[in-house]
């Protein structure tokens, strides 16, 4: 698999980061940071049963314009599980994460960027927050009207019941994208998917927390949340992504303000940190270079 992996990517994994951990609500947190400490902060947030892994080789290609911090959600990667979870609590743990790598320090407004879920959790943290961020940026996080008929919705959060398989081998057969999709960049697939397993006694099983999506539900989605945010909002998504429909870009479209950035990305379906991360880099600098001159 090396052999077809591109210099970019080799390049990005060979820059250096810290592993951190802190504790929110009585749980510990798990959250990888990169970068120069005096440049403006990001923290970048993933999105359901997945990990900070998914931003390894994304968070290096922005280190020109900022520090960078990705976390793991509580229930899932290394972050330990809740008996309960719900959004703010995702958002609680975003923003002690970009406190405690100082992305507030001397006044500083860090920006919060967030995939799928993650999005909508990038924005219950910059709705909660009592100090302020300079904005949320949500990638391809369907923001679905009132009437949306939830029977055609296609679910993004992983539904499987953890199972143990009995190699490492028999497990990392089974990984799919959720919700399932082509992607021609299968050394990143093959990348996230050995940090999505644990190796327990009898074998190897998910890490991700099965419980988290029944006990959110679809209420979890803080579906008018952002139009309601005090800081910039940015939105990013890909073209042939089954999540953002016509109806539900339309319904954006008519509820952010004129200057808020929408960008499509071609060639992207709804995973797209994984079709297209390079291009998902520039979008984040087109958006955020005029918040930072702000």
């Amino acid at each position: 698999m090396k052999d077809s992996q591109p210099d970019w990517f080799k390049e990005a994994l060979s820059i250096s980061k810290e592993e951190k951990s802190i504790t929110v609500e009585g749980k510990s947190i798990h959250y990888q940071h990169w970068g120069d400490e005096n440049k403006p902060g990001l923290v970048l947030v993933h999105g359901s049963g997945s990990h900070s892994h998914w931003w390894d080789f994304i968070a290096p290609l922005l280190l020109e314009d900022f520090q960078v911090s990705a976390l793991d959600l509580s229930g899932m990667g290394d972050s330990e599980r809740r008996e309960d979870y719900s959004a703010e609590l995702f958002g609680k743990e975003i923003l002690k994460v970009a406190e405690d790598s100082g992305f507030f320090e001397g006044n500083k407004e860090p920006i919060i960027c967030g995939h799928s879920m993650g999005g909508f959790m990038s924005a219950t943290a910059g709705y909660i927050s009592d100090k302020p961020l300079k904005g949320v940026i949500m990638v391809d996080s369907p923001i679905r009207p009132p009437t949306y008929d939830y029977s055609s919705h296609v679910r993004s959060g992983p539904i499987r019941r953890i199972k143990t398989y009995p190699s490492e081998d028999s497990i990392l057969e089974r990984f799919r994208l959720t919700p399932e999709q082509e992607c021609e960049n299968q050394f990143l697939v093959d990348y996230i998917a050995k940090w999505s397993i644990k190796e327990v006694e009898n074998g190897f099983q998910w890490k991700f927390d099965d419980t988290i999506f029944d006990k959110l539900g679809v209420s979890h989605m803080g579906r008018n949340i952002a139009f309601d945010l005090k800081c910039n909002l940015g939105i990013i998504y890909g073209t042939e992504s089954l999540m953002m429909t016509e109806e539900i870009l339309s319904f954006i479209k008519e509820n952010v303000s004129q200057d808020t950035p929408i960008i499509p990305i071609d060639h992207a379906a709804h995973h797209v940190p994984l079709d297209q991360p390079q291009q998902l880099v520039k979008s984040i600098k087109l958006i955020t270079e005029g918040w930072i001159q702000e």
